[in-house]
């Protein structure tokens, strides 16, 4: 029998170990402000090709995803995703305990269509009894397995773009995604698609972390806000910056 299992039934990468041990004893200033997450966040930069993005490290993928969803939504908006979305059927309504509803659309083999956020768009009407659609989520990977091309990625960001919306790509299993032999997307692709997105650490080598990615100026300021007020801000940063900059030096991720 095949399980398809993630690492996280392990720790983490070798060298994620000892970069931590033999930096074990340094003294850094807390809550991600630190040389660490700075070299992560420039090297993530570099390697998506989106050198104005604010890049943010979290501990999990639930965190990152109720507070990228949180700082972009106003109180009456909601989040269009399909069916099979992490943050419809896995995050224990974490995304509508954050005040926001989660608007699932039934997925294809776990993807949804420009076609059907525009159905879904026009079916809200600007009506004010009802909640106002104000951002696509999708995975890449998605739960299923499946993939976005570019140019269905490319479709959907545009159809966001025309209506208004924001389109946030749930990077927990990026790396699975962009190592697939039927994958077109390359690393420098994901900003030029989306306004924001993550990337997954705890299931691609990493003990725990997950890095947001705010490619929207829109989406930056005060984003530090909302991390600290919903808990996420962690005050040993310098343990996620340590181990992103480890991954993504030499191609480790």
């Amino acid at each position: 029998m095949i399980g398809f299992n993630s690492d996280y039934q392990e720790g983490c990468h070798p060298d994620i170990l000892r970069r931590l041990a033999e930096t074990n004893l340094e003294q850094t200033p807390g809550y991600g402000t630190d040389d660490y997450c700075a070299q992560a966040a420039g090297l993530i930069r570099r390697r998506f090709a989106c050198p104005d993005a604010a890049v943010h490290f979290l501990v999990g993928g639930t965190q990152a995803n109720l507070v990228v969803i949180a700082s972009a939504l106003r109180p009456y908006e909601g989040v269009l995703c399909a069916d099979t979305g992490h943050i419809n059927t896995h995050e224990t309504g974490a995304v509508e305990a954050a005040g926001h509803k989660v608007l699932a659309l039934p997925g294809k083999d776990g993807r949804i269509t420009s076609a059907q956020v525009s159905v879904a768009v026009a079916l809200q009407a600007d009506d004010e009894h009802t909640v106002r659609p104000g951002m696509v989520y999708i995975s890449l990977s998605t739960e299923l397995g499946t993939l976005y091309s570019k140019a269905q990625l490319s479709d959907l960001y545009q159809t966001c773009h025309q209506l208004g919306l924001y389109l946030f790509i749930d990077g927990a299993r990026l790396g699975y995604a962009l190592a697939s032999p039927l994958n077109d997307l390359a690393c420098e692709d994901i900003p030029r698609f989306c306004d924001a997105f993550t990337i997954g650490g705890t299931k691609v080598g990493a003990l725990f972390g997950e890095a947001v990615v705010l490619v929207n100026p829109a989406l930056q300021p005060r984003f530090r806000y909302m991390m600290k007020q919903r808990g996420s801000m962690l005050a040993k940063g310098r343990l996620l910056g340590l181990q992103f900059a480890t991954l993504l030096e030499d191609d480790r991720y």
